[in-house]
């Protein structure tokens, strides 16, 4: 159910926010045939939806922190993988790539692509190790990753508000004038695009609301498959009292 309602969350996002769009065009003269405005709602979801593979293709070119694997690598992570997909039932062929920047945790990607914490590899033994990946495995099944990327890329408008701002406050910051000069400019803009900043805060505020609940969802398909033992013990090991409600949920499992 959590699955369906984050789908419905994100599809209704990125097409009440393109329809914003239309009204707004709309009220302001621009006349627009039915074929286009249906080509323009059509484009729109496609390349909210799309971008995630677009990004996922370009994989190490587009995530710089990000490397392929070496061959013992790979080796192990495959090997850590396939019991899960078999359990699973899934014939996806997921693809790693390692993260070199510590600040960032292990995650997934588009459809097929788990991004492993470097410093997870030799810390983690196989059994946490192969939790982790049953976890984010999980992710991607779902389309979780296939989602947030919807989110993200239909706050785009959001987005250009809050470079607006910077801008704006880069002006006062160099001289009064020419922040009045800049506000001057980009009022106009910035006063259509506050509709988007404050109908992006809306939508952000349900999406963290589920964020919880999907990642107990993806915990328990970890035990599900038989990982729950070593997921426990990598989330005991690396953040008990950030973990605390996630290694709860998983003692209850077992």
């Amino acid at each position: 159910m959590c699955k369906w309602i984050y789908a419905g969350l994100a599809l209704g996002y990125v097409i009440f926010t393109i329809m914003v769009v239309l009204v707004v065009m709309i009220v302001v003269g621009v006349r627009m045939s039915d074929p286009l405005r249906w080509l323009i709602l059509v484009g729109w979801i496609t390349f909210c939806a799309g971008n995630v593979f677009v990004m996922e293709r370009l994989g190490t070119a587009v995530f710089p922190d990000c490397r392929m694997p070496i061959g013992s690598e790979e080796e192990r992570l495959v090997g850590l993988i396939q019991p899960v997909l078999d359990r699973a039932g899934s014939k996806m062929r997921i693809r790693f790539l390692v993260r070199s920047a510590p600040e960032k945790p292990t995650g997934s990607l588009g459809y097929r692509t788990i991004l492993i914490q470097s410093g997870c590899l030799p810390l983690a033994s196989d059994g946490e190790l192969q939790g982790i990946l049953a976890h984010e495995l999980g992710h991607l099944r779902d389309g979780d990753r296939v989602f947030e990327s919807a989110f993200a890329m239909a706050g785009l408008f959001s987005q250009l508000f809050r470079w607006g701002c910077r801008l704006v406050r880069w002006g006062f910051g160099v001289s009064v004038l020419v922040g009045l000069v800049l506000l001057g400019i980009l009022s106009p803009a910035l006063l259509l695009l506050l509709i988007f900043y404050f109908l992006d805060g809306v939508f952000r505020g349900l999406q963290w609301g589920l964020k919880r609940w999907i990642d107990y969802r993806q915990d328990t398909f970890a035990f599900r498959v038989g990982c729950g033992d070593g997921l426990r013990a990598w989330l005991e090991r690396t953040g008990l009292a950030a973990n605390a409600h996630r290694i709860r949920r998983l003692e209850k499992m077992k």
